[in-house]
């Protein structure tokens, strides 16, 4: 059996040089025509798709940052049209051909580019999110996040993303497309109906992340208000633990300063959902002395003063 997760290493300069890792299921490049008139199975067609997507299935918690996306063929009218790079969680319900199959859902974050910056020779484009988000995972049962590309109906180029070969989607039902005109909005590429692709392929898609949830870890109970609590201990040498809450899905930054006002760390610059959270702060590298810590989200700030002694 394929070993479901191949870790490549990228250095990308906003994770300040970290490793990155790659969540990847693609098998042989290939380029599928749409079998049934003008246009191609992952991508534009006769039929007026506006998406296709990938699923990837995670194990454990990952930090999401980007997406590399492998566009197989392009053929520009004019004005390039507008693509979203888009990352959504799983849904059931009407959207989805089978209400009970989980399908793309919301979207959780999203990148806006355009059809001429994207590379067809094999190589790839990488796309970093420039706030990453956070996907909890789960060690028995796989939460799933799908990424994709979206694009307007009233698009007049022409373009398909990579596919793997008939076969090589391993019947893990990952790929899946947007329609337009039906009563249902996302179906699978082997949709078992009467219009259906057929094909048992995964698009050529890779999910950028780092394991874990990387400062900042969710805790149990349930937040009712934005708080953020005295670091503990306090005075510390060299960590110290900062907890703080988020009542709603928000876009949270964590921040350490000097006496100075000068920024030192950078906790939380994130997308979290609503939760209690702690983070480690570690000054190891630090002269002794008076610091500030500083919760912000939407209108929400909040800041403390902990005391490093050496």
């Amino acid at each position: 059996m394929k070993k479901l997760l191949l870790l490549s290493f990228l250095t990308v300069s906003f994770l300040s040089s970290q490793t990155v890792d790659t969540l990847f299921y693609g098998n042989t490049q290939r380029i599928h025509r749409n079998p049934y008139g003008w246009g191609y199975i992952a991508g534009t067609n006769g039929y007026g798709d506006i998406g296709k997507y990938q699923r990837f299935d995670l194990l454990e918690e990952v930090h999401v940052v980007g997406a590399k996306v492998w566009m197989g063929m392009k053929k520009v009218v004019g004005t390039p049209d507008s693509i979203s790079i888009v990352f959504t969680r799983t849904a059931t319900g009407a959207q989805n051909y089978d209400s009970s199959t989980g399908g793309p859902g919301a979207t959780v974050a999203s990148i806006r580019t355009a059809l001429d910056a994207f590379d067809t020779t094999g190589a790839g484009n990488v796309f970093l999110l420039p706030v990453p988000f956070n996907v909890p995972g789960g060690p028995f049962t796989p939460e799933s996040v799908f990424v994709g590309i979206e694009w307007s109906p009233a698009a007049d180029d022409t373009f398909s993303l990579f596919c793997d070969s008939a076969g090589q989607g391993e019947k893990a039902f990952r790929a899946w497309e947007k329609l337009t005109g039906v009563a249902y909005t996302y179906q699978r590429f082997d949709e078992p109906s009467d219009f259906s692709w057929l094909l048992d392929a995964d698009l050529w898609i890779a999910l950028l992340y780092k394991s874990g949830l990387l400062s900042v870890e969710r805790q149990t109970g349930v937040a009712d208000r934005f708080e953020l609590t005295q670091n503990y201990p306090n005075p510390f040498n060299p960590s110290t633990m900062i907890a703080f809450s988020v009542p709603a899905s928000a876009h949270v930054t964590l921040k350490v300063y000097d006496m100075l006002g000068a920024e030192v760390a950078v906790l939380v610059n994130e997308r979290l959902e609503a939760g209690r959270y702690s983070s480690s702060f570690t000054a190891a590298s630090l002269p002794s002395g008076v610091y500030h810590y500083r919760l912000q989200t939407g209108t929400f700030t909040e800041t403390k003063r902990m005391v490093l002694i050496k």
